[in-house]
C-alpha cells in the first residue's frame, strides 16, 4: 500500500510539472505573431492620429491668417468721458465700448450672396432697403449696438466687406434712480442734460481721465427715498411726488428725487410734462409754507415777537374785494392768536395781519434776499424761475400764506435752510464744499433761533398747541417743519382747479439743524376707505416725510454727513 501511494504521489507530481516541448514552441510562436500584429496596429493608428493633428494645426494657423479679428474692427472718433461716482465712491455713470455692424459696399464681390449670409445671422435686417442704399453709399451701418452674441456672429462671418465700428456709449447702472440729476449724452458722447451737460467740459477733461468725477448724491439714501415716494403715490393715488435732502450748512444735496422718472439708458426724448424735474424746474404756488417766511421777516424787522397777541381776528377778510374773500382754513380757530399760534395752527388771516405790518417793499426785499425769485444755483441746466407778479394790497395779503406767489421747491428749501441754520444764505450744490465756507448772513441768529423753536411746535406731538405736522415727529430726531397745501392753477381754464399740491419742509435736529428734507405730493386724493380723510399736507406729505426720516436717519449718522459746521 505504501508503494502504491508513493507511486501515485510521484506520478501526480510528474504530471503537474510536465510541459510538452512542442506545445511550448507553438505558444511562443503564437505570442510572437500577436505581438507583431499589435505593434503594427498601434503604429498605424499613431501615424493616422499624427496626420490629423498636423492637419488641424495647419488649418488653425491658416485660419488665423485668414481671420484677424482686428481687421474687422475700426474705431470711430468719440469723446471719452470720466466715470461719475456718488459721495460714497459708488459708480453711477460709465463709458463702455460698443460695436456697430457696418457693410463696406466697395469691398464686396458678390453683394446678393453676402446679404443672404447676413440675413441668416441677422434676421431683422431689411435686405431690400440695404440693396437700395448700396447704390448710392459705399458704407452702410446695418445694425447699431450689437450684443455679445451678435458680435460673435459678425466676426465668424469672416467677410472682408463686414466691419465692426467700435465706439463708446454712456451707461447708467442705476437706470431710473438719478434720471433727473445725471441727465444724458448724445451720439457723440457729449452731455445734453443734467450733470452730464453742466459739467461736460470737466467730465471730458483728459487731464483727469484717470480720476472719477464725484457728486454729492448718495445712492443708498436716494434709493430709500425713491422707494418711499413710490409707495406714497400708490397710497394716495397721486399724480407724482418729489423730495430734496440737503445739508443746511453747506447746501450739499444728498438726494433729489422726482417721480415719475425714466430710464436714462434708453436715450429717448422725454417731452411729457409729467417727467420734468419737479424740484428744480417745476414752478408752483406752495401754500402755507410761505407763512414761516412772512413771520421771519416781521421778527427780523422787530415788528412783532413770537408772543405778540393778535386779538379779535375775523373769520373772513376782504383785501381782494368782496367777491374774493380770504377765509380761515380751519373754521374752529379761536379769535385771539399769538404769533407762534398763527404759525402752528396755520392761520391765513393771522398771517395777513402780520404782512400788513411789513408792507410790500419790505417783503419783496426779504424774499429777494432769500432767493425766492431767482433761479437756483444748483449745477443743472433744468431750472425754473418764479413767475412775475403784480404787487398790490391783494397780492401782498395772499402772498403771506403762499397763494398767488410762485417759486421752485429747491428755492423754497434754500430759504428754509437760511431760516434754521443761524441765518446764512445757502446755495444748493451737487459739488462737495469746503468745511470752512464764508457765507452771507441774511437774517439774525436771534430770528433764526426763534423760528426753529416755533417750527418745532408745528411738529411736536406733545405740544399743547397740536400743530399740523405731528405724524412727522419721529422719536430721537427732534424734527421741525411747516406744512403747505396749495390749490393748483387750472391748465384748461382761467383760475384754479380742484387739485392740490401738498408740501412739507422739515429739518432736524432742533438743537442744531443739519439736514433739510422737503417732500411734495402732486395731486393726492382723500381716500376714506384707507383712512385718509383729507388731501391736506398733514395727511400725506407729512407722514411720508416721517417715514423717510425714520429710514434714512440711521444711514446719515453712520456715514457722518454732518459737514461744513464752521461758517464764517
Amino acid at each position: 500500500m505504501k508503494n502504491k501511494f508513493d507511486n501515485n504521489k510521484q506520478k501526480s507530481f510528474y504530471f503537474q510539472n510536465f510541459i510538452n516541448e512542442d506545445n511550448k514552441n507553438n505558444i511562443n510562436s503564437s505570442y510572437s505573431l500577436f505581438n507583431s500584429r499589435a505593434n503594427f496596429v498601434f503604429k498605424f493608428f499613431f501615424f493616422v492620429f499624427l496626420i490629423i493633428l498636423l492637419k488641424l494645426l495647419y488649418l488653425g494657423i491658416n485660419r488665423s491668417n485668414e481671420i484677424n479679428f482686428d481687421d474687422f474692427i475700426t474705431d470711430k472718433d468719440y469723446n471719452e468721458r470720466r466715470d461719475i461716482i456718488d459721495r460714497s465712491s459708488l459708480l453711477i455713470a460709465k463709458n463702455i465700448d460698443i460695436y456697430d455692424l457696418v457693410l463696406k459696399v466697395d469691398k464686396t464681390n458678390n453683394l446678393p450672396q453676402l446679404l443672404i449670409k447676413l440675413k441668416t445671422q441677422f434676421p431683422g435686417l431689411n435686405i431690400n432697403d440695404i440693396q437700395k442704399e448700396s447704390v448710392e453709399k459705399k458704407r452702410l451701418v446695418l445694425k447699431k449696438k450689437l450684443d455679445h452674441i451678435e458680435y460673435k456672429k459678425a466676426i465668424m462671418l469672416g467677410e472682408p466687406a463686414i466691419e465692426l465700428s467700435r465706439r463708446q456709449v454712456r451707461i447708467y447702472p442705476q437706470r431710473n434712480l438719478f434720471s433727473h440729476i445725471l441727465g444724458q449724452t448724445d451720439e457723440d458722447n457729449k452731455g445734453i442734460s443734467g450733470v452730464e451737460s453742466h459739467f461736460n467740459n470737466q467730465i471730458l477733461n483728459t487731464k483727469f481721465s484717470d480720476t472719477s468725477f464725484q457728486i454729492t448724491l448718495d445712492t443708498v439714501i436716494q434709493s430709500q427715498i425713491r422707494e418711499t415716494l413710490e409707495k406714497a403715490i400708490a397710497d394716495y393715488s397721486a399724480r407724482g411726488a418729489a423730495s430734496l435732502l440737503m445739508n443746511v450748512n453747506s447746501g450739499e444735496i444728498i438726494s433729489l428725487v422726482s417721480l415719475p422718472d425714466f430710464d436714462i439708458n434708453r436715450r429717448t426724448l422725454v417731452n411729457d410734462e409729467k417727467f420734468l424735474n419737479k424740484i428744480t424746474l417745476g414752478i408752483y404756488e406752495l401754500g402755507s409754507v410761505f407763512k414761516a417766511l412772512t413771520i421771519a421777516n416781521a421778527l427780523e424787522l422787530k415788528l412783532i415777537d413770537e408772543n405778540t397777541l393778535f386779538k379779535n381776528l375775523e373769520k373772513q377778510i376782504y383785501n381782494c374785494g368782496t367777491s374774493q374773500p380770504i377765509n380761515e382754513h380751519d373754521k374752529n380757530l379761536k379769535r385771539d392768536l399769538t404769533t407762534t399760534e398763527i404759525l402752528v395752527k396755520s392761520s391765513n388771516i393771522g398771517t395777513v395781519k402780520i404782512i400788513e405790518k411789513i408792507g410790500i417793499e419790505n417783503h419783496k426785499n426779504f424774499l429777494t434776499k432769500l432767493g425766492i425769485f431767482d433761479k437756483a444755483s444748483v449745477e443743472l441746466p433744468e431750472k425754473g424761475k418764479s413767475l412775475p407778479m403784480k404787487w398790490d394790497n391783494c397780492t401782498l395779503a395772499t402772498a403771506s400764506y403762499g397763494h398767488g406767489i410762485s417759486t421752485t421747491p429747491i428755492q423754497l428749501a434754500s430759504a428754509y435752510a437760511s431760516l434754521v441754520n443761524g441765518g446764512y444764505k445757502i446755495y444748493p450744490t451737487l459739488v462737495k464744499q469746503n468745511q470752512n465756507i464764508k457765507k452771507e448772513r441774511i437774517i439774525s441768529e436771534e430770528t433764526s433761533k426763534k423760528m426753529v423753536k416755533m417750527l418745532r411746535k408745528v411738529v411736536d406731538k406733545n405740544d399743547p398747541m397740536q400743530g399740523t405736522a405731528r405724524t412727522a415727529d419721529i422719536n430721537g430726531y427732534s424734527v421741525i417743519g411747516k406744512t403747505g397745501t396749495a390749490v393748483k392753477v387750472s391748465k384748461t381754464s382761467k383760475g384754479y382747479s380742484k387739485d392740490v399740491m401738498t408740501v412739507f419742509v422739515s429739518a432736524y435736529p432742533e438743537e442744531k439743524p443739519e439736514y433739510l428734507l422737503l417732500v411734495m405730493i402732486d395731486e393726492p386724493k382723500a381716500i376714506p376707505s384707507k383712512g385718509y380723510f383729507k388731501s391736506d399736507s398733514g395727511w400725506n406729505a407729512v407722514p411720508t416725510a416721517g417715514t423717510i426720516i425714520k429710514r434714512i436717519g440711521p444711514i446719515l449718522v453712520s456715514k457722518n454727513y454732518n459737514i461744513a459746521h464752521n461758517v464764517k
